[in-house]
């Protein structure tokens, strides 16, 4: 049987590879004579040619599921494509000198200087309780830096905190990973791993988009002109406070999304028929172009578009050319959609 980790999947972690019901460490370490070892937040898997780790596999605990208290707060925001993540340090074992932070800082010093082949992937898993792990993606390094907190006694310890990009896939076989540990092979790597180590450029989880050059995380909610509550309310009420993409209904995962940007037409911020509801993920992916809306109400997708998500193909990509319904008292400005359309290379 072909194991494999999916983004957002719980994985049986009995702390053994020897426990046939283990699907975390027994899972990674295979047919491996030497794997990983079960300690701590910061793993990594042995290479048999290299010292470099073959994988780097981090855990981040969910509060109260650690024995020790952990005055660090890890940020894994899967959702928007990033991880931040902080090392290991403590009083008697100064963030510079810890063995495994280390190796991580080894790899974002090595991604910085264009040496990406020589840096191992990065796994990373939330524990959400004792015995239980939950993949959160494949990632490469963006940056780090270094932040203090303050121990008992007012004396404060200085950590790195090291920022990730996840990779757009869904899965990560394990044999990719044996195959590294073994003979320093990707030919079993997905493809947007390949892709960042001939290129630099980040596809990034779950919409498939490019970063920029500066590796930032893109924010498409601004605040150049403010919308107005009881504008909000009227366009949820219009759309009966459901996506227009999706169907979905809580309010909480809601935008108004604009077609014609607020910041380059602010005096269309309020104009009924230049708004749309979407959720936040299908207004991202919808701002960053990614996919849009014709004259005649149908869905259009860029080339580029391949979501590893399957919540975005089956919502978007697979829907190509469908037309839109919308509720009977929304109107939406055609002329605003060719304007939008006009600015697109791939329409």
């Amino acid at each position: 049987m072909q194991h494999a980790f999916q983004v957002g999947q719980q994985y049986r972690d009995t702390g053994s590879y020897r426990n046939s019901d283990d699907q975390f460490l027994r899972w990674i370490r295979g047919p491996l004579d030497s794997g990983i070892k079960n300690t701590g937040g910061i793993r990594d898997l042995g290479a048999d040619r290299s010292d470099t780790p073959a994988a780097l596999v981090l855990v981040s605990n969910d509060s109260g599921v650690s024995q020790h208290d952990d005055p660090w707060e890890d940020t894994l925001a899967v959702n928007a494509g990033y991880i931040s993540y902080w090392g290991d340090a403590k009083a008697s074992n100064p963030y510079d000198e810890s063995a495994q932070n280390q190796k991580i800082k080894t790899a974002f010093d090595r991604a910085a200087a264009g040496r990406r082949e020589d840096v191992p992937p990065v796994l990373v898993f939330r524990k959400p309780e004792s015995g239980v792990v939950e993949f959160c993606g494949l990632c490469v390094p963006d940056h780090f830096e270094v932040g203090p907190y303050h121990a008992e006694g007012g004396t404060q310890i200085p950590n790195y905190q090291f920022h990730f990009s996840i990779l757009n896939t869904n899965a990560v076989p394990v044999t990719w990973l044996h195959e590294r540990a073994q003979q320093n092979d990707d030919s079993e790597a997905p493809d947007v791993w390949q892709h960042w180590i001939q290129t630099g450029e980040v596809a990034q989880w779950p919409t498939g988009e490019t970063l920029d050059q500066s590796g930032r995380v893109r924010r498409y909610e601004t605040t150049e002109t403010v919308v107005s509550d009881a504008f909000r309310e009227k366009t949820f009420d219009r759309y009966g406070h459901t996506c227009t993409m999706t169907g979905i209904q809580e309010d909480d995962l809601l935008d108004l999304a604009h077609i014609l940007p607020r910041s380059q037409h602010p005096d269309l911020a309020e104009h009924p028929e230049n708004v749309l509801v979407l959720n936040s993920l299908h207004h991202r992916a919808f701002d960053a172009a990614l996919f849009t809306i014709d004259s005649d109400y149908r869905i259009r997708t860029s080339p580029s578009f391949d979501p590893a998500h399957p919540f975005l193909r089956e919502t978007i990509s697979e829907r190509a050319g469908e037309e839109l319904s919308f509720p009977p008292n929304v109107q939406i400005q055609p002329s605003f959609l060719e304007e939008l359309n006009t600015g697109l290379s791939w329409l």
